[in-house]
C-alpha cells in the first residue's frame, strides 16, 4: 500500500474544491483577523514575561515546582532549570495563567 503513486481514498474534485475555500476562508477570516493576531501577542509576552521571572526566582513558583527546577538545574545546569519552569508554564490553565500574571506584575494586586 505504501509503494502506491496515488492515494488509496481522496475527495472528489467537488469536495477538494469546497474544501480549499473552506481553508481559504478560515485562513483570512479567523486564523488572520486581527483580534486573533492580537490575543496570540498578547500570549506570547505574558508566557516570555513569566517564564523570565521564574527563572530567575524559582520560588514563584509552587513547591513542588521549584523542587523539580533545583533537582533539574543540579542535573543539567541552568537547562534544567529552564525545562521544569517550561514544563510549570506548559501545564498552566488560562484561569491559573491569569491571576497568576498579575500578582507577578500588577503592584496593585495582592500576593
Amino acid at each position: 500500500m505504501r509503494a502506491r503513486s496515488e492515494p488509496l481514498l481522496r475527495f472528489s474534485d467537488q469536495v477538494q474544491a469546497e474544501h480549499l475555500e473552506l481553508k481559504r476562508y478560515l485562513r483570512q477570516q479567523l486564523y488572520r483577523h486581527y483580534r486573533v493576531l492580537r490575543m496570540t501577542t498578547k500570549a506570547k509576552r505574558v508566557v516570555r514575561e513569566l517564564f523570565g521571572a521564574m527563572l530567575e526566582d524559582v520560588e514563584l513558583m509552587p513547591t513542588e515546582h521549584q523542587e523539580a527546577a533545583r533537582r533539574m538545574e543540579a542535573a543539567d545546569g541552568r537547562p534544567g532549570r529552564a525545562r521544569a519552569v517550561a514544563d510549570y508554564i506548559a501545564g498552566m490553565t488560562d484561569p491559573v495563567c491569569d491571576p497568576g500574571v498579575r500578582r507577578l506584575f500588577d503592584p496593585s494586586e495582592r500576593t
